[in-house]
Protein backbone atom coordinates (compact mmCIF):
# COMPACT_ATOMS: atom_id res chain seq x y z
CA UNK A 1 0.00 0.00 0.00
CA UNK A 2 1.48 3.25 -0.98
CA UNK A 3 1.95 6.37 1.29
CA UNK A 4 -0.23 9.20 0.73
CA UNK A 5 1.01 12.49 0.54
CA UNK A 6 -0.54 16.10 0.95
CA UNK A 7 -2.09 16.05 -2.03
CA UNK A 8 -4.52 13.53 -1.80
CA UNK A 9 -6.41 14.60 0.59
CA UNK A 10 -8.57 16.28 -1.84
CA UNK A 11 -9.69 12.72 -2.73
CA UNK A 12 -11.64 13.14 0.95
CA UNK A 13 -15.41 13.17 -0.04
CA UNK A 14 -16.99 13.90 3.35
CA UNK A 15 -16.87 17.44 4.93
CA UNK A 16 -15.31 16.93 8.25
CA UNK A 17 -16.84 19.29 11.08
CA UNK A 18 -14.33 21.83 13.52
CA UNK A 19 -15.43 20.28 16.86
CA UNK A 20 -14.26 23.75 18.34
CA UNK A 21 -16.63 25.67 16.16
CA UNK A 22 -20.14 24.20 16.93
CA UNK A 23 -23.64 26.12 18.18
CA UNK A 24 -25.03 23.55 19.76
CA UNK A 25 -21.84 23.05 21.95
CA UNK A 26 -20.11 26.15 22.66
CA UNK A 27 -17.19 26.06 24.71
CA UNK A 28 -17.13 28.39 27.88
CA UNK A 29 -13.77 29.97 29.39
CA UNK A 30 -13.65 30.81 33.06
CA UNK A 31 -11.24 32.83 34.59
CA UNK A 32 -9.12 30.47 36.13
CA UNK A 33 -8.41 29.11 32.84
CA UNK A 34 -7.12 32.66 31.60
CA UNK A 35 -5.32 32.56 34.88
CA UNK A 36 -3.93 29.12 34.24
CA UNK A 37 -2.63 30.52 30.58
CA UNK A 38 -0.75 32.73 31.81
CA UNK A 39 1.00 31.18 34.13
CA UNK A 40 2.03 28.14 31.98
CA UNK A 41 2.92 30.96 29.22
CA UNK A 42 4.97 33.32 31.08
CA UNK A 43 8.31 32.23 30.06
CA UNK A 44 8.00 32.24 26.11
CA UNK A 45 5.55 35.49 25.64
CA UNK A 46 6.60 38.88 26.21
CA UNK A 47 4.85 40.96 28.75
CA UNK A 48 4.56 44.10 26.34
CA UNK A 49 3.77 47.60 28.01
CA UNK A 50 0.51 49.33 27.94
CA UNK A 51 1.15 53.47 27.42
CA UNK A 52 -1.66 56.32 27.36
CA UNK A 53 -1.79 57.46 23.95
CA UNK A 54 0.33 61.02 23.18
CA UNK A 55 -3.37 61.61 21.49
CA UNK A 56 -5.79 61.69 24.77
CA UNK A 57 -6.01 65.74 24.91
CA UNK A 58 -6.82 65.97 21.37
CA UNK A 59 -9.41 63.38 21.92
CA UNK A 60 -10.92 64.27 24.93
CA UNK A 61 -10.69 60.43 26.64
CA UNK A 62 -7.82 58.47 28.03
CA UNK A 63 -6.34 56.16 25.31
CA UNK A 64 -4.39 52.65 25.64
CA UNK A 65 -2.02 50.87 23.47
CA UNK A 66 -1.22 47.13 24.29
CA UNK A 67 2.14 46.57 22.56
CA UNK A 68 1.20 43.13 20.96
CA UNK A 69 3.07 43.98 18.26
CA UNK A 70 6.35 43.96 20.19
CA UNK A 71 5.73 39.41 20.49
CA UNK A 72 8.38 37.63 18.23
CA UNK A 73 5.41 37.76 15.22
CA UNK A 74 4.28 41.03 15.65
CA UNK A 75 1.11 39.80 17.06
CA UNK A 76 -0.96 38.99 20.32
CA UNK A 77 -1.66 35.75 18.37
CA UNK A 78 1.07 34.16 19.59
CA UNK A 79 -0.39 34.10 23.60
CA UNK A 80 -3.32 31.41 22.33
CA UNK A 81 -0.82 29.33 19.82
CA UNK A 82 2.09 29.08 22.61
CA UNK A 83 -0.96 28.10 25.48
CA UNK A 84 -2.37 25.53 22.93
CA UNK A 85 0.67 23.76 21.99
CA UNK A 86 1.98 23.60 25.68
CA UNK A 87 -1.47 21.90 26.58
CA UNK A 88 -1.00 18.79 23.58
CA UNK A 89 -0.95 15.77 25.21
CA UNK A 90 2.67 14.48 24.33
CA UNK A 91 1.57 11.85 22.10
CA UNK A 92 -0.01 14.76 19.31
CA UNK A 93 3.14 16.83 20.12
CA UNK A 94 4.93 14.11 18.19
CA UNK A 95 2.21 13.90 15.49
CA UNK A 96 1.39 17.94 15.01
CA UNK A 97 -0.94 19.83 14.74
CA UNK A 98 -2.53 22.08 11.45
CA UNK A 99 -4.25 25.11 11.02
CA UNK A 100 -5.89 27.65 8.32
CA UNK A 101 -4.70 31.30 8.43
CA UNK A 102 -4.07 34.01 5.92
CA UNK A 103 -1.18 35.10 8.74
CA UNK A 104 -1.03 35.48 12.48
CA UNK A 105 -2.42 32.53 13.63
CA UNK A 106 -0.31 30.28 11.05
CA UNK A 107 2.90 32.64 12.17
CA UNK A 108 2.15 31.71 15.42
CA UNK A 109 1.66 28.50 15.71
CA UNK A 110 4.56 28.14 13.36
CA UNK A 111 7.18 30.18 15.43
CA UNK A 112 6.06 28.20 19.05
CA UNK A 113 5.81 25.00 17.22
CA UNK A 114 9.96 24.96 16.51
CA UNK A 115 10.14 26.47 20.06
CA UNK A 116 8.75 23.72 21.78
CA UNK A 117 9.75 20.96 19.11
CA UNK A 118 6.10 20.34 17.53
CA UNK A 119 5.10 20.11 13.82
CA UNK A 120 3.10 22.19 12.84
CA UNK A 121 1.34 22.45 8.98
CA UNK A 122 -0.44 25.61 7.81
CA UNK A 123 -3.05 25.58 4.93
CA UNK A 124 -2.74 29.38 3.87
CA UNK A 125 -5.06 30.76 0.81
CA UNK A 126 -3.57 31.75 -2.29
CA UNK A 127 -4.41 35.58 -1.19
CA UNK A 128 -1.70 35.41 2.19
CA UNK A 129 0.72 38.11 2.06
CA UNK A 130 3.90 36.19 0.63
CA UNK A 131 5.82 37.68 3.37
CA UNK A 132 3.93 35.76 5.53
CA UNK A 133 3.76 32.60 3.96
CA UNK A 134 7.59 32.86 3.31
CA UNK A 135 7.69 33.32 7.75
CA UNK A 136 5.90 30.55 8.29
CA UNK A 137 8.17 28.29 6.18
CA UNK A 138 11.73 29.86 8.17
CA UNK A 139 9.99 29.32 11.35
CA UNK A 140 9.85 25.72 10.60
CA UNK A 141 6.33 25.14 9.63
CA UNK A 142 4.49 22.93 6.60
CA UNK A 143 3.02 25.51 4.50
CA UNK A 144 0.46 24.54 2.12
CA UNK A 145 -1.49 27.37 0.26
CA UNK A 146 -4.33 25.90 -0.81
CA UNK A 147 -7.66 27.63 -1.34
CA UNK A 148 -9.05 30.86 -3.22
CA UNK A 149 -10.26 32.10 0.41
CA UNK A 150 -9.72 30.99 4.48
CA UNK A 151 -13.15 28.83 4.35
CA UNK A 152 -11.40 26.63 1.56
CA UNK A 153 -8.50 26.50 3.16
CA UNK A 154 -10.09 25.51 6.48
CA UNK A 155 -12.26 22.72 4.50
CA UNK A 156 -8.50 21.41 3.60
CA UNK A 157 -6.77 21.83 6.64
CA UNK A 158 -9.80 19.47 8.33
CA UNK A 159 -9.55 17.05 6.28
CA UNK A 160 -5.62 16.87 6.77
CA UNK A 161 -6.27 16.79 10.31
CA UNK A 162 -8.11 13.80 10.16
CA UNK A 163 -6.17 12.07 7.64
CA UNK A 164 -3.05 12.46 9.33
CA UNK A 165 -4.10 12.05 13.06
CA UNK A 166 -3.53 15.61 13.76
CA UNK A 167 -5.22 18.59 15.98
CA UNK A 168 -7.24 21.28 14.39
CA UNK A 169 -5.76 24.24 15.68
CA UNK A 170 -9.15 26.61 15.44
CA UNK A 171 -7.64 30.59 15.41
CA UNK A 172 -10.54 31.73 17.01
CA UNK A 173 -12.92 29.42 18.65
CA UNK A 174 -10.05 27.06 20.57
CA UNK A 175 -11.33 27.06 23.92
CA UNK A 176 -7.31 27.04 24.66
CA UNK A 177 -6.33 29.94 21.97
CA UNK A 178 -9.11 31.90 23.86
CA UNK A 179 -7.32 31.79 26.75
CA UNK A 180 -4.41 32.58 25.63
CA UNK A 181 -5.29 35.62 24.31
CA UNK A 182 -7.08 36.29 27.35
CA UNK A 183 -3.72 36.56 29.01
CA UNK A 184 -3.40 40.45 27.05
CA UNK A 185 -6.62 41.55 29.20
CA UNK A 186 -4.99 40.47 32.47
CA UNK A 187 -1.90 42.51 31.76
CA UNK A 188 -4.00 45.47 30.50
CA UNK A 189 -5.68 45.45 34.03
CA UNK A 190 -2.82 45.02 35.50
CA UNK A 191 -1.59 48.20 33.56
CA UNK A 192 -4.26 50.17 33.32
CA UNK A 193 -5.12 52.36 36.16
CA UNK A 194 -9.05 52.71 37.77
CA UNK A 195 -9.86 50.26 34.56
Amino acid sequence: MSKKTFSDVSDLDDEVQDPWCDPENPRKIRFEDITAAAYRIRDGIIRTTCPTSHMNQEVGMQMYFKNDFLQATGSFKERGARYTLINLPIEQKRVGVVAASAGNHAQALAYHGRDLGIPVTVVMPIVAPIMKVEKCKRYGATVIVKGVDLGESRSYALRLAKQRGMIYINGYDHPDILAGQGTMGLEILDQVPDL
